[in-house]
């Protein structure tokens, strides 16, 4: 699929260098910068490709995973990824075969794709284009003509016309079963911020480098990490406990200024308390003495990056 997508990059940038002012000079610029991004295109991808394998590789020999040379084969490494990945969430339901439908959408798209790219150099010949030069600005314009078209090709404009539209549609699909298996995949491998990672793996033709850039950290349960850090947001938003006990001077209606009440003034200070030594720690639940910037763990250990091999 990245393959693809490599292939429109140079063709965007070669249009504003294409100028032809005859249809043979047109047909020839054409077919040159088609085989220009369809060399670059693989390139790229070849380059992508061999990373994510050994990113993949890498995880699967880790956990355990068997065949992790599954990683290097097209097509497979998709349906790969999809196991390493586990269970996925599509719309809140459960889907055990992420990576076995993303692979079937993505071999049919590929298909496609390939077959467009046949008719293009099918139709890329002088005789069905018409040149039309503006006398005003001295300008040559290509147009493509079906009317010129033999009765042995006239099925080639209608294919490619409608390939367009059915790709469209097929690469949504692709898109969809893509986002769910990779959602999946970096919420185990990059939890701290996976929506990023599958909008590069997705929607950019990066997911090979993606990949390769995660392959030492370990497997988190994205859920649990997630509790983990709304429980130290809390203690870091709030270092005076519950709603109770949120001030300084531990507010509250009889409980609410400087020398802790009208019956224990300054000159009856800790005598209702057990003497004049120290009070308890009063957030020994929280972290103990950690305080709330120590990044305690609520059992007292110290909270590990669970991403510092990244």
């Amino acid at each position: 699929m990245e393959f693809f997508d490599w292939i429109n990059l140079p063709q965007i940038f070669m249009e504003y260098f294409l100028q032809a002012n005859s249809a043979e000079e047109f047909i020839q610029m054409q077919r040159l910068g088609l085989l220009i991004s369809i060399a670059v295109g693989a390139g790229l991808y070849l380059i992508g490709h061999i990373f994510g394998a050994i990113g993949l590789y890498t995880i699967a020999k880790r956990e355990g995973i068997k065949h992790p040379w599954l990683g290097f084969l097209p097509f497979f490494n998709t349906w790969y990824t999809g196991k390493i990945a586990g269970e996925a969430s599509f719309f809140g339901q459960k889907m055990k075969r992420s990576g076995l439908y993303a692979m079937l959408a993505e071999i049919l798209y590929v298909a496609l794709e390939s077959f467009i790219v046949v008719i293009s150099f099918l139709l890329l010949r002088p005789e069905f284009y018409q040149v039309t030069v503006n006398e005003a600005s001295g300008y040559a314009t290509v147009q493509f003509m079906p009317a010129y078209l033999p009765n042995s090709l006239r099925w080639a404009a209608d294919a490619s016309l409608y390939c367009e539209i059915f790709g469209y549609l097929l690469w949504f699909v692709v898109l969809v079963f893509f986002c769910v298996m990779f959602t999946a995949f970096y919420r185990k491998y990059y939890a701290r911020s996976p929506f990023l990672m599958v909008f590069l793996s997705v929607v950019l033709p990066a997911r090979g480098f993606t990949i390769f850039a995660v392959r030492h950290n370990h497997a988190v349960d994205y859920n649990e990490y997630m509790r983990r850090r709304m429980e130290e947001y809390a203690r870091r938003s709030n270092p005076y406990g519950g709603p109770y006990n949120n001030g300084p001077y531990n507010n509250g209606p009889y409980n609410n200024g400087p020398y802790n009440g009208p019956y224990n003034g300054p000159y009856n200070n800790g005598q209702n308390g057990g003497g004049g030594g120290s009070p308890d720690e009063p957030f020994s639940d929280f972290g103990g003495t950690g305080g709330p910037s120590g990044g305690s763990a609520p059992d007292g250990k110290q909270d590990d990056d669970p991403f510092s091999d990244f």
